[in-house]
């Protein structure tokens, strides 16, 4: 409004310019007014950054104007439809920016709607804002190891109703606050769901005694026969049990496939006890399909439900996710969920996967539906994370993933017509990274329990040495190849 206000002004005051007694009252209200646009920007925006540019933004607007407007001086027709375009131009850019606020805003937590970070000692200093807006603070994670990170310095703030078309007024006062070192909003992730797919086609390589084995056709693509035959030839036998933690919807603990030391929550959904079938379905038992392992003495897999059951999490469940996990002695964590951000980058995501690493857990992470750049979605653009996209029969990226060129560690694995387990004792075919990255989470968990030691630097140079290249590895990484990766794990 205050925007539309000044061109306003400022354009009666071009027009009305050779009448001294107007011009001399319309030239002060202008400056005045676009003083306040000026503080009315600085007051709404989140950041100095978003302020800074929007006022940028506003003065070539209002110069543009002014300088158009002047120019058509000897034309007072022409100069007055030149006034309404800009008056009209002007509201809509107001508009845009109020509806970019209110998709912004409804896409928060309506419970803890900011992530803030500040030393605990420090909290009480917020008591102004807190009681001018009827603020409530939460810590928001309680990590079992506070010495080596500041995850327990983050706290969620719910703002309440009343006050909630105040957020970004709410979060610019708080982000200029110097007692807080780090400011994002608590997103909603809108949980993308892959699709059904197809009954796949069968394969006539029968890899296992699985009845199902034979419709799994990414088994073949990725020559599992060999991966297999290795572990016997080999009689290759785990270091350690490793430590699988699905974060997603649940798990169906009761499904005939994935009985043993599995263990998790109901799965409403299906999609947590598809990912987990992928990843560790027990192979040859006679029973439904097979999986990355070879038997059920490598891997525990266990479940963290971060997604509702309507379909949406948060920032801060997901992150509390990969805390537990890693509390709870995670060597790999598998994350087949995200979405798009409107964050530049996001600290707590980062501090949680550092948390995660440096209790010994390596992060994996979907890329993503929709065709973009993986950069833009969350957590798959985390730091330090292995990041999968999917990939056709012909080797080409599935038109519905994103890509991961630029991202420092991505890998590929097929992601269409994946046969496996949902719950009670049912098996579906789906398409989507969802289904590409419980793959590579299960080979890198057998990784793991060979070779505990193994890093997430270390786990992603080898899967990129022994990786086979793509009809565009730079957007898709190098497809995953088990038996080289188990090959080299050997012969070091």
């Amino acid at each position: 409004m205050m925007l539309t206000i000044t061109i306003i002004l400022f354009g009666s005051w071009i027009v009305l310019k050779e009448h001294s007694k107007y011009s001399s009252l319309l030239g002060p209200l202008a400056l005045i007014s676009l003083l306040f646009t000026v503080i009315n920007s600085y007051l709404s925006k989140a950041s100095i950054n978003d302020f800074l540019f929007q006022t940028a933004i506003s003065f070539l607007f209002l110069s543009l104007g002014s300088f158009v407007m002047l120019q058509l001086k000897n034309n007072k027709i022409i100069q007055i439809f030149c006034f309404g375009i800009f008056i009209y131009l002007g509201t809509l850019v107001q508009n845009k920016n109020l509806e970019n606020q209110n998709l912004y805003t409804t896409n928060l937590d309506e419970n803890a709607e900011i992530l803030i970070e500040i030393a605990p000692e420090n909290l009480s200093k917020l008591d102004k804002i807190k009681n001018d807006y009827n603020l409530n603070f939460h810590q928001a994670f309680s990590p079992l190891d506070v010495i080596t990170t500041n995850l327990d310095d983050y706290y969620i703030v719910d703002i309440p109703k009343i006050h909630i078309n105040k957020i970004v007024e709410i979060m610019g006062i708080l982000k200029n606050d110097t007692n807080i070192k780090w400011l994002e909003p608590n997103e909603k992730i809108a949980f993308e769901f892959p699709q059904k797919a197809n009954a796949p086609a069968k394969d006539n390589l029968l890899l296992t005694n699985d009845p199902s084995v034979s419709l799994q056709w990414h088994l073949s693509f990725l020559e599992m026969d060999k991966y297999y035959n290795l572990f016997s030839a080999q009689n290759l036998k785990p270091v350690k049990k490793a430590k699988l933690f699905i974060l997603d919807t649940g798990l169906d603990t009761r499904h005939e496939d994935l009985k043993g030391s599995f263990s998790g929550l109901n799965d409403t959904q299906g999609h947590g006890t598809h990912c987990a079938g992928i990843a560790g379905a027990i192979t040859n038992n006679g029973i439904g399909v097979a999986s990355m392992t070879p038997n059920p003495d490598w891997i525990d897999i266990k479940a963290i439900q971060v997604i509702g059951n309507i379909g949406f999490g948060t920032q801060q469940q997901i992150i509390d996710g990969i805390i537990k996990a890693s509390d709870l002695g995670a060597d790999v964590i598998s994350m087949s969920l995200g979405g798009i951000t409107n964050q530049e980058r996001e600290k707590a995501y980062n501090d949680a996967v550092k948390y995660a690493n440096d209790k010994g857990a390596i992060v994996v992470v979907a890329a993503g539906n929709a065709n973009l750049d993986g950069k833009r979605y969350s957590p798959a653009n985390a730091e330090n994370v292995i990041t999968v996209a999917s990939i056709q029969k012909n080797y080409q990226k599935s038109g519905f993933s994103n890509h991961v060129q630029n991202l420092k560690m991505g890998v590929c694995a097929p992601g269409e017509n994946i046969l496996s387990t949902t719950p009670s004792n049912t098996y579906t075919a789906m398409n989507g990274t969802s289904m590409a990255t419980p793959q590579v989470a299960g080979l890198i968990s057998i990784m793991k329990a060979l070779r505990p030691q193994l890093t997430t630097n270390d786990v992603y140079s080898i899967l990129n040495r022994t990786g086979k290249t793509t009809s565009d590895t730079q957007k898709t990484g190098k497809l995953i190849q088990p038996y080289q990766v188990m090959r080299q794990l050997i012969d070091q």
